[in-house]
């Protein structure tokens, strides 16, 4: 049956198509002017996948709300709904904790490399507002879901090509297409380099969410479309989604597009499931067969990290364990024995076991490492650098570097992030106790994040502020989760407590509700409905993404490669809820 062409917005829509089918594809070289607080939390550097992303959706959000401002005047009407109250509730608190934060101007634009500031906040709301209200019919879906798709091709072509070693992003040439000119001659400098699939946005984790949410999306429209012509096509797509969903190993992806794909196969009648029954088994087979090539090519690499599953909930079996400073005391604690150093009144180093007897010691002149004479601290190495006082220092995967002072007051201070001198002070923390490893090292983030919230039940320390109040200086945490002392903690790894840090627990307690509403209103609609008409495919398929994206924040953050996509999707979803309400009511 053929849709009227009178009846569709597809005119006003272009800006909304733009930020899902274009935003997500952009990478260009920008080289970050740092300035005020930022320069003691970040190194000058170029950002290839998010300065730009911003700006651009910005662009569109801009033309999106002149547009959508001569459609309201043409006539066109605001559709009654409560979700508007959780919206406005939510983009007031980001206003009021930009606007009480301690660093607004940060706040307003966001960190560099995330750029998820206040402005891009508030634009998801209005993209959502949008998708809501303009997104009204069975043309003006198909055409969005339509550039969604080839946007997630080009996409997942990218991807699959960076599983089978063939980076684009890591040639001269290719390098010098994504620079401008005044930085081309930095082509040969410039290493954009993940071991797993990363295309157009930035992390393997990003493209979990991203491709996590669509593969339910695509298998529930593949299941649900009658089209002989769009099976196929969608078929093909979710393969090639598919392949990503699992080059990218993102845990977080995988459990969301495995957990999502399981509420799909809840929600679809008997009737349906055995109508479809042929389709799905050719579409399973087909995985199969995706997977155990991916796993050849990859030798094994897939069966290993998935069999690596378990390993995130085990007890942490650490073999550095803790490093106390007093002082001119260094106290190093391992899993076998404890080691103490010591500056000596002629600053030099003296090395104790945990019985306080002397270990001895030679330090070679030429490169000043030491050399232990008793063999069970083999496992021990130091090197001492003297034209800088440093006390290099590996224990296993661990580094970490001390500053030794002999001017007055003798001290040691261990380096931390920025290169700056620290004690070893003890840092806030709740929960996670031995279980700082789970979910790569997520439980040691978590629980230093968690303190942090008795701060924000009002308002949050501002969007994207979260690097600037995390302790950074967490050094022996840092050293034992993570092997250095330098790394930056610029994200929670949980979308739900980036909320409640960022805009505050109040903002998070209102998005949780939006969220809980549509869940609860989709279930309603869906559960053991004949899926016979296009919204009701269209509606559930919709769903089934959403909630494999709300999984995927319980581990992922939010980030702008992906974020407005889910946005535009949840007023897509909403739409149709609203309109298949309609229709009940006035059967």
């Amino acid at each position: 049956m053929r849709v009227q062409k009178r009846n569709s917005n597809i005119r006003y829509l272009f800006p909304i198509v733009f930020i899902i089918g274009a935003v997500p594809l952009i990478v260009f070289g920008k080289e970050i002017p740092l300035k005020g607080v930022l320069l003691g939390y970040w190194v000058k550097e170029l950002d290839f996948f998010s300065y730009y992303k911003m700006v651009f959706l910005l662009i569109s959000i801009v033309l999106a709300l002149v547009i959508s401002f001569i459609y309201f005047f043409k006539g066109g009407r605001i559709k009654k709904t409560y979700y508007y109250v959780s919206m406005e509730i939510y983009g007031v608190m980001i206003i009021l904790s930009t606007m009480y934060s301690a660093y607004p101007k940060v706040a307003v634009w966001g960190f560099p490399d995330r750029y998820e500031g206040m402005l891009v906040l508030l634009s998801y709301l209005v993209v959502m507002f949008l998708s809501i209200n303009l997104i009204n019919h069975e043309r003006d879906m198909k055409f969005l879901l339509r550039v969604l798709f080839i946007s997630a091709s080009l996409i997942s072509i990218i991807g699959l090509l960076q599983y089978l070693g063939f980076d684009i992003f890591a040639n001269v040439i290719e390098k010098k297409l994504i620079l401008p000119d005044t930085l081309s001659k930095l082509s040969n400098e410039i290493n954009i380099k993940f071991d797993y699939i990363y295309s157009t946005l930035y992390n393997p984790n990003y493209v979990g969410s991203y491709m996590g949410m669509l593969f339910p999306l695509t298998v529930a429209l593949y299941i649900s479309i009658e089209s002989k012509r769009d099976k196929i096509i969608l078929g093909c797509l979710s393969l090639l989604i598919f392949s990503n969903w699992l080059g990218c190993l993102s845990r977080a992806g995988i459990i969301a597009g495995f957990g999502s794909n399981i509420l799909l196969f809840l929600l679809l009648t008997k009737e349906k499931l055995m109508k479809s029954r042929l389709p799905i088994l050719i579409l399973g087979i087909s995985f199969i067969l995706v997977f155990t090539v991916m796993n050849y090519t990859g030798n094994g690499r897939l069966i290993r990290e998935l069999l690596s599953f378990n390993k995130e909930i085990q007890k942490d079996t650490r073999s550095l364990e803790n490093i106390v400073i007093n002082k001119n005391r260094l106290l190093i604690v391992t899993d076998k024995d404890e080691l103490l150093i010591k500056i000596n009144s002629d600053n030099r180093l003296e090395f104790f076991n945990k019985d306080n007897k002397i270990i001895n010691y030679n330090m070679e002149e030429s490169n000043g490492k030491i050399k232990f004479k008793n063999k069970e601290y083999q496992n021990y190495r130091f090197k001492f650098i003297k034209s800088t006082n440093l006390l290099n220092f590996e224990y296993g995967k661990e580094k970490a570097d001390f500053k030794i002072k002999t001017n007055h007051e003798k001290e040691f201070l261990i380096l931390g992030f920025m290169g700056r001198g620290c004690k070893t002070d003890e840092v806030e923390k709740w929960g996670f106790t031995n279980h700082e490893g789970f979910a790569s090292h997520r439980g040691y983030i978590w629980s230093r994040s968690i303190p942090l919230l008795k701060e924000t039940f009002f308002t949050g320390y501002g969007p994207d502020l979260y690097a600037l109040y995390f302790p950074q200086f967490d050094t022996v945490g840092k050293l034992i989760n993570f092997g250095t002392t330098r790394i930056i903690v610029d994200k929670p790894h949980n979308m739900y407590l980036q909320i409640a840090i960022n805009t505050g627990i109040i903002s998070l307690i209102t998005v949780l509700l939006m969220f809980g509403s549509y869940i609860y209103s989709s279930i309603k609609l869906y559960w053991n409905r004949n899926l016979n008409d296009f919204y009701s495919k269209t509606g559930v398929s919709i769903f089934v993404a959403i909630v494999a994206y709300l999984i995927a924040g319980l581990f992922n953050d939010s980030v702008i490669s992906v974020a407005p996509v889910f946005w535009t999707l949840l007023g897509m979803g909403i739409s149709i809820n609203l309109k298949l309400k309609k229709g009940m009511k006035t059967r």
